[in-house]
């Protein structure tokens, strides 16, 4: 299966000519990339390819050092990463980034900041009641889509490997992304477990969400993506 190209005025996400560079070594390339509004984006390639590199020049955690980021028509380049995430934008990551001492729940409200109207400054100040209430809705929701609320008041470091790769989805979640960014959901998942992640992932685009996954499993990203990006070198790319 291959991709048919992409126009960009359908994009939700669009990158044209994207460099990144870490002092003299070149980790993406002149890389443009559309995702269209409610479809899967799949982004494979070798270790090493800077396909991750890729994601955190969408999300904020580096900044390109050439070529334009676009979310829904508006260049997002210059914005930080929560700036990003404000605009419905958000990110799970290849190495877990649970807090094991918080419950299900509060993980997933920590993922809700960039939804509430006062921000993540006054969550640390001491936010409102109502929005207490709206945060733990809003996470129980979530919860819930991905078969997690029965174990909300659970330590995340009681999860097993597939049940936490589910919760960081779920935090991330939990700010209303209209693009949502999947790096490695699969990845280290024993095989009984990988059809629950990937039946979840199918839901959330069900509802609307643009995804663009990462993975090295060519079966699952076969089964769940609309087009494949492929990432060789070192940053180069071919749809």
């Amino acid at each position: 299966t291959c991709a048919l190209p992409i126009s960009t005025e359908m994009a939700t996400l669009s990158l044209q000519r994207v460099s990144v560079d870490f002092g003299g070594l070149r980790a993406v390339n002149q890389l443009t990339l559309t995702a269209a509004s409610g479809r899967i984006k799949g982004v494979i390639g070798p270790n090493g390819a800077g396909k991750t590199t890729l994601f955190n020049a969408i999300s904020g955690f580096v900044k390109p050092s050439e070529g334009t980021v676009s979310l829904e028509g508006h260049d997002i380049t210059t914005l930080a990463a929560h700036e990003r995430a404000t605009l419905g934008l958000a990110r799970t990551f290849q190495n877990l980034q649970l807090i094991p001492e918080m419950s299900l729940l509060e993980n997933v409200m920590l993922g809700a900041h960039a939804h509430l109207q006062s921000g993540w400054l006054s969550n640390l100040l001491g936010r409102s009641r109502q929005e207490e209430l709206e945060a733990e809705a809003l996470a129980h929701e979530q919860l819930t889509l991905l078969g997690l609320d029965d174990r909300a008041h659970v330590r995340a470091a009681d999860l097993g490997f597939a049940d936490a790769k589910l919760l960081e989805i779920a935090r991330a979640l939990a700010a209303r992304p209209k693009v949502l960014l999947l790096d490695e959901p699969i990845a280290g998942v024993p095989l009984e477990d990988q059809n629950r992640i990937v039946e979840v992932v199918r839901a959330i685009n069900a509802t609307g969400v643009t995804i663009v996954l990462v993975e090295h499993n060519m079966r699952v990203v076969m089964r769940l993506c609309d087009d494949i990006l492929v990432m060789h070198q070192i940053g180069r790319a071919h749809v």
